[in-house]
């Protein structure tokens, strides 16, 4: 089978402001507030002093389209990141202007096009500070299920050798008001190095299980209505 062609990221300052702002607008419309939490667990990484570089790579839950808009307004307008994101060939093609502020293209079902895209993030993270926005169970699922990790990120490690990962959860609750409320809480960062005990599935398994943590906490607070540790998502 002929793989699907691959759409490189292109961003673009200008197309970065545009969409960064259009977004920022579409949440605040459709939401009755969006708020963000854990940025302790962030803030360190951009204020990174004179140390080795390290990539960091942002693993999101997924359970809403929503997820992507959350993502862009916190990499293009809350913490102006120096940032890439995986997208679906299908919805990238669907959506190009993704590519302009920084999305590339991967099919998951196609091995050797996924190969490609994996090749493709670790050119242009390696012996950087930049970061991958990355959604690792690759799919939309119901926010309240478990988190299984594929194996694209395992792998990813491997051709870097050494990455941070920091986990994000997202979640969406209809409570007292006529409109959701986004809550999007960081987990701790973890520096991963790929040594000779370290395998691909094991990779997978501690992501899984540190973006099922974060969710669980995310999902107490929010259900709770407890909004005590949360700012708002907007500057």
């Amino acid at each position: 089978m002929m793989s699907e062609p691959f759409i490189p990221a292109r961003p673009n300052p200008l197309s970065k402001a545009f969409w960064g702002y259009y977004f920022e607008q579409s949440l605040k419309r459709t939401f009755a507030q969006c708020l963000v939490a854990g940025e302790e667990h962030i803030v360190p990484i951009l204020e990174r002093g004179s140390s080795a570089p390290c990539p960091t790579i942002i693993v999101c839950t997924h359970g809403s389209w929503w997820d992507a808009a959350v993502t862009i307004v916190l990499s293009l307008r809350r913490y102006h990141l120096d940032a890439d994101g995986m997208m679906e060939y299908r919805q990238l093609t669907k959506y190009r202007f993704f590519s302009r502020i920084g999305m590339f293209s991967v099919v998951r079902e196609d091995p050797r096009s996924a190969v490609r895209s994996l090749d493709y993030a670790a050119s242009r993270l390696r012996n950087s500070d930049r970061f991958l926005w990355m959604f690792p169970q690759g799919t939309l699922i119901h926010q309240d299920l478990p988190i299984v990790a594929e194996p694209g990120i395992g792998i990813l490690v491997r051709k870097l050798g050494r990455v941070r990962i920091l986990p994000l959860s997202i979640r969406y609750e209809l409570l007292r008001n006529k409109k959701p409320t986004c809550w999007a809480l960081f987990g701790p960062p973890q520096i991963v190095d790929w040594d000779p005990v370290s395998t691909v599935s094991g990779i997978g398994a501690d992501v899984s299980n540190a973006l099922n943590i974060v969710s669980s906490t995310n999902r107490t607070n929010a259900q709770a209505e407890d909004p005590s540790l949360y700012t708002s998502l907007f500057r």
